[in-house]
């Protein structure tokens, strides 16, 4: 836990102040979100501006504030993060201003700031009025995900990745099924199909509910193919049938079909530099209205 030895009352004492912040609430956030002193994914500690104006309009804009991390991966400036005490406020007023301030320079340039009073986390984005997120620091761990998802490095370099859901077949394959077990999806929506190589075919989709969503794919041949199209409305069988045609041989449909699956457990495994999953063997695709659906 980041701050599980921490006490929280601390906050409330007036000797608490903005280092107290900076190195007992700052340090640590930085750290679980994978930034260093070092390192493709770095800090540098209050970096001053040769030129301290900011032009907004015409008008000259003083920038009074150097706050007291500069957040760069790779060899970007990507976001910066400014401590306050906790008694300041970090929402709206002046401290958010300067902070917005320092970002939009030119010789900063970042497009996410954010500021720390001990008590809450406010993550901005300089495009929008809100935040993006505010949080009470003592539920950082609950809520690390959606820290991560705008402040880690792979925020910045791989931002396709958050909206990954956990595999199905991988997290079933984790938990011992067995391998022959059979398995019934009725009603799923079918958002694509693509052709992976000659006589192989897949498709992908999200299922669960009550905030548990996983992603689950189907890997079938020629004769599963026949059955899913058979499946599908008519509209999106003529777009799969002609799609899958022609490069890039991988059809999205603008309102999913609702088809039922029958699917035996995945044995394969395949990975990425993003991910690994493990697709389900379909069996059999039918029309939700068949009357022989399972």
């Amino acid at each position: 836990m980041t701050f599980e030895n921490f006490d929280f009352s601390l906050l409330d004492d007036p000797e608490f102040k903005e280092d107290s912040v900076r190195e007992e609430i700052i340090v640590p956030i930085l750290r679980r979100l994978g930034y260093a002193a070092s390192g493709p994914a770095r800090i540098v500690r209050s970096k001053a501006l040769i030129h301290p104006l900011v032009y907004i309009g015409s008008r000259p804009h003083p920038v009074n504030v150097v706050p007291d991390y500069l957040l760069i991966v790779g060899d970007a400036h990507k976001w910066i993060l400014d401590a306050k005490s906790p008694k300041e406020s970090i929402l709206s007023g002046k401290n958010p201003e300067q902070a917005f301030s320092y970002a939009i320079h030119p010789e900063v340039r970042a497009f996410r700031y954010a500021l720390c009073n001990g008590r809450q986390l406010a993550v901005f984005d300089v495009q929008k009025i809100n935040p993006l997120l505010v949080l009470d620091v003592q539920q950082f761990d609950e809520k690390i995900a959606a820290v991560e998802r705008l402040l880690s490095p792979l925020a910045f370099t791989k931002p396709h990745i958050f909206d990954f859901k956990p595999d199905l077949g991988l997290y079933l394959l984790k938990a011992g099924a067995r391998v022959d077990s059979r398995m019934h999806f009725v009603g799923v929506g079918i958002p694509m199909v693509a052709k992976v190589e000659d006589g192989r075919y897949t498709t992908f989709m999200t299922v669960g509910g009550e905030g548990d969503f996983y992603g689950v794919s189907f890997d079938f041949d020629d004769d599963k193919l026949h059955q899913l199209l058979a499946a599908l409305d008519e509209q999106n069988r003529l777009k799969a049938s002609e799609g899958l045609k022609r490069q890039p041989y991988k059809v999205f449909f603008d309102i999913p079909s609702e088809v039922c699956i029958e699917a035996t457990f995945g044995q394969v495994v395949h990975e990425n530099e993003d991910e690994s999953y493990c697709p389900f063997e379909a069996v059999t695709f039918s029309r939700i209205d068949d009357k022989s659906t399972p």
